[in-house]
């Protein structure tokens, strides 16, 4: 089993909510003793909502680069971010380390697609519970609370199914 680095404490209800289902996954994968191995560096969430309030996404980018070098450094082998809106930095995350950058898009992008081709056809043929599933979006929160800005990361999962 790999050892999963999180970083998490923004919030800390979400970070909560990402140990859980990660374990209750490997539970219910392994067996009802098992659970995951993982670290997690919890960030004071002040400083980087202030930098996001700001403006100041490199300030922000900083502050989780240097918790994945941490993550790293106690062995993860790779890392979780346990947020969405912090997924902006993505890339800064990424070249902060060596070991995988596990994005949220990608999973997101390979469900969905599971979840078309489960069916052996494209989701918008098919009815499924009144409506037909053709495009794909993640949501996340800006510090004015209208949401997160930017339009996705190149090269992640398609936003059209």
């Amino acid at each position: 089993m790999r050892t999963i680095g999180l970083i998490g404490g923004m919030s800390w209800e979400s970070s909560a909510e990402y140990y859980r289902i990660i374990n209750q996954r490997v539970r219910d994968r392994l067996g009802p003793l098992r659970s995951a191995q993982l670290l997690m560096y919890s960030v004071d969430f002040g400083p980087v909502e202030q930098a996001q309030h700001a403006g100041r996404w490199d300030d922000a980018a900083l502050i989780l680069e240097a918790a994945a070098r941490r993550l790293q450094a106690g062995g993860a082998e790779c890392v979780v971010l346990c947020t969405n809106t912090m997924h902006l930095v993505a890339p800064r995350i990424e070249a902060a380390v060596s070991i995988p950058f596990l994005h949220i898009a990608d999973a997101a992008g390979t469900a969905a697609v599971q979840a078309r081709h489960a069916h052996g056809r494209p989701a918008r043929h098919r009815v499924h519970h009144g409506a037909g599933l053709s495009h794909l979006a993640l949501g996340g929160t800006g510090p004015d609370g209208a949401g997160a800005r930017g339009t996705g990361t190149p090269g992640r999962a398609p936003d059209h199914l």
